[in-house]
């Protein structure tokens, strides 16, 4: 009889479904955990929005925003046509809210809080109502994303279309309606025009199927029919190749180094070459080290229960084909891997660090039988240490997301605010290059005395985003006062010849990692 207890309780480990392990929430409502975790995400992203300065990408967002759509059409036409869906949504958006720090960026918390919602219905769906709980609470907290929610860019977006679309396509599992295949299709279609690298979130959910046997041929289908919608759009997309040139040409092993670590745990972006304190990177280490024990700790425990298995394919799958399509992309043909650009990861991320944190909960089934043949329970000090480390490790690289620590010392609002505070009357400005005039874009309040000497065309009448410069002579300078000229620093030579020609006298020279401010008075 003790023998037949044993396989019993076996045949119960391989055949038991996440809802029989888990605890009911009577309590609770079917929408409070979504709504709670995904307010809570919503502040986790929106607490210190206004801390970090504008920098170089958002600056984009409120050049293009900022245009009629006539004029943003004509932008897209030649440059930034990848952003082009985000760009007409914030020219709507900041036509109510205007252009300050928490209106811009407010869009991409939301999407961040709704993003987290919709990832505790998909661990409800797939897995149990604590997996669903767990990977929201994660993903609340994940370095990437709350980034992603304390930039005005579509990243954000990118994670909340890839919920959806996950949503849609176990809903069109269940009913296989046809309507629910054109939801999803259309759903996919709104991702890929939100982000061209999207296309590799679809094309995750197709291989998923395949593998899961999950009505495969509805699935190609429909993203058969996606892809064709989407494909001038690509193709169009393609040929402005030129707007990732700036992406730096690594090795595979670099590559491999930079996704380690900020694809998922460290999020900030910004390229001022800084490097986070070594206390931050201590907890980034942590952080990594913990979720990716978590993440190997699920899927080894529920190896043998069938019921979760859609849920790691598809975790799995949309985790790790994109990360090896855009490094495999890299490696033979262009620089393309930037970790923001596969923000739209994160969820299914954070949906396997949450199964192994819920295997670690008291009473779930741990995969091996104790010597009297019951199955063995979690631990709860275990439990409680691994949500601890996750929560702690992944809250402390929130000072350098919202520069509260290691700030640089040359970002657009300071650069700007110092022009400000040092130019009592008006001034003129000389551009070295036409993209270091964002700071004048970007906060135009601190600019109103001051007049752009190297401005040849406008942004929106030159139809680029940064407006195009012509070269400054001798004869523009003189008589003009004090002057102020912007240029490349750290080391990179900036021509002054036609301040020396003109007679001016430098009164200022100052010289940042990326940024140098040189001033003159021209009499």
């Amino acid at each position: 009889m003790n023998q037949l207890s044993r396989v019993r309780d076996r045949q119960h480990f391989r055949q038991a479904t996440p809802a029989e392990n888990t605890p009911r929430f009577m309590w609770a409502g079917p929408w409070t955990a979504p709504a709670g975790i995904g307010l809570l995400a919503f502040v986790v992203a929106v607490v210190g929005s206004w801390v970090p300065s504008f920098w170089d990408d958002e600056i984009a967002t409120i050049s293009a925003a900022g245009r009629s759509p006539a004029e943003l059409l004509e932008l897209l036409r030649s440059v930034d046509a990848v952003h082009g869906f985000y760009y007409f949504f914030m020219h709507a958006w900041t036509t109510v809210f205007g252009f300050s720090e928490v209106a811009m960026r407010m869009p991409s918390a939301l999407a961040v809080g709704l993003a987290c919602a919709g990832t505790v219905l998909i661990g409800r769906k797939l897995g149990s109502e604590s997996v669903g709980i767990a990977s929201g609470l994660v993903l609340a907290v994940l370095p990437r994303m709350v980034w992603a929610g304390t930039e005005a860019r579509q990243s954000a977006f990118t994670a909340l279309l890839a919920v959806a679309l996950t949503l849609l396509l176990v809903r069109a599992w269940e009913s296989n309606r046809a309507i629910d295949w054109v939801l999803y299709g259309v759903c996919a279609v709104a991702g890929v025009c939100m982000f061209m690298f999207f296309a590799l979130a679809v094309a995750s959910h197709a291989v998923a199927a395949i593998i899961l046997r999950k009505r495969p041929l509805a699935v190609l289908i429909t993203c058969a029919a996606a892809g064709a919608a989407v494909l001038p759009f690509l193709l169009f997309a393609m040929t402005q190749k030129a707007q990732v040139e700036w992406i730096q040409n690594r090795s595979l092993l670099q590559n491999l180094t930079i996704a380690a670590v900020k694809q998922f745990f460290y999020g900030d972006d910004r390229p001022t070459g800084n490097l986070p304190p070594e206390w931050i990177l201590g907890f980034i280490l942590v952080l990594g080290i913990t979720e990716v024990l978590l993440v190997v700790w699920g899927l080894w425990s529920v190896r043998r229960i069938a019921a979760y298995r859609p849920l790691v394919v598809l975790g799995l799958v949309g985790v790790a084909l994109p990360m090896l399509g855009l490094l495999l992309v890299s490696v033979v043909a262009q620089p393309v891997y930037v970790a923001r650009y596969l923000t739209f990861t994160a969820p299914l991320f954070a949906l396997l660090v949450g199964l192994g944190l819920d295997r670690l909960r008291p009473g779930s089934l741990s995969g091996r039988l104790d010597p009297g043949g019951r199955l063995s329970t979690g631990r709860p000090w275990l439990l409680a240490t691994a949500a601890g480390l996750v929560v702690l490790s992944s809250l402390v690289p929130q000072l350098t997301i919202k520069s509260l620590v290691n700030e640089p010392a040359d970002t657009e609002r300071q650069m700007a605010e110092f022009i400000a505070a040092q130019t009592p009357g008006p001034a003129g400005a000389v551009y070295a290059y036409p993209e270091l005039r964002d700071m004048a874009l970007a906060y135009p309040e601190d600019f109103r005395l001051v007049t752009d000497l190297s401005l040849a065309e406008s942004p929106a009448d030159s139809g680029t985003l940064w407006g195009k410069n012509a070269a400054v002579t001798a004869e523009q300078l003189r008589g003009r006062g004090d002057v102020w000229f912007v240029g490349y620093g750290g080391g990179a030579p900036n021509d002054l010849s036609a301040f020396e020609s003109a007679g001016c006298r430098q009164t200022r020279n100052l010289v940042f990692q990326r940024m140098a401010l040189v001033s003159y008075t021209c009499p």
